[in-house]
């Protein structure tokens, strides 16, 4: 029986009203009461994910966070980091020298803000604000690469834009920071050797567990580091075909209640 199940949140568990519904809830419980260990993954600050459960018959029943694409792992039941991996000031230097060359619009990360430092805040950005319940910070460019605290950038645009973005960057530097595309508007630069799949590796260690035992479950490219170090590797209907090709399964769609979906296959085996 398998005993860790990893969940992205947006696009794999949440549907597009960002809930989940009562049958994945339910499914939920149901491997947690098999002993299964649940740990929820994603791009989001922990309070962010905290949030989506919060209320809910999970609140109490998931300790283990993967935050920023696994650049922070939390322990909630012990209200304590276990893993947290800021951008060096060698690394913050490098990338705002890329981003005032290419003129990339963009925001930086922190546990509990995002920090811009143009007063001019573009959609994509407050869009995030929003979403994640986090103040945006105004800051120039030299505060901002002293700072100790700041664990991502996002670059924000239009799908051809980040699209575009993601080629150019890939090529230049994929050799010095972890980059992942996170969905159509949002691309994520981190320290080197960050990812989904090696924050789980560290969880899992943590944990006296192997990866032999361990399921996860998402729909974007972040998540195939998940896959890569899980037995299996589920991806939703709703993912890209080349998600899906690097997947061992494909489930229903997030709004097809996907998760649920694809427990009822594999904890029944």
């Amino acid at each position: 029986m398998y005993k860790l199940l990893a969940l992205d949140l947006d696009g794999t568990l949440l549907n597009k009203e960002n809930e989940i519904s009562a049958q994945n809830i339910s499914a939920i419980k149901q491997v947690i009461n098999w002993n299964t260990i649940v740990v929820l993954c994603s791009a989001r600050p922990v309070h962010a994910m905290a949030a989506v459960i919060h209320n809910t018959e999970l609140e109490h029943l998931i300790r283990y966070y993967v935050s920023f694409n696994g650049a922070w792992v939390y322990d909630k039941a012990e209200n304590k980091d276990l893993h947290f991996i800021p951008l060096s000031a060698y690394d913050l230097k490098m990338m705002t020298s890329l981003l005032a060359e290419n003129k990339f619009p963009h925001h930086f990360f922190t546990r509990d803000k995002i920090i811009s430092t143009s007063n001019h805040i573009n959609e994509y950005t407050k869009y995030e604000s929003e979403l994640f319940n986090m103040e945006i910070e105004i800051s120039d460019v030299v505060n901002t690469v002293q700072r100790n605290d700041i664990v991502k950038v996002s670059i924000v645009g239009s799908t051809d834009f980040i699209n575009g973005v993601a080629n150019k960057i890939d090529r230049k530097f994929h050799q010095h920071f972890s980059l992942s595309q996170t969905s159509h508007h949002y691309y994520e630069m981190m320290a080197q050797g960050i990812s989904k799949g090696s924050a789980l590796n560290y969880l899992c260690r943590h944990l006296n567990i192997t990866a032999q035992s361990v399921v996860s479950m998402g729909d974007q490219e972040n998540d195939i580091s998940m896959f890569q170090f899980s037995a299996v590797g589920v991806a939703m209907g709703n993912a890209s075909d080349f998600v899906k090709s690097c997947a061992d399964r494909v489930s229903l769609d997030n709004n097809q209640h996907g998760v649920a979906f694809a427990i009822n296959q594999l904890w029944s085996e």
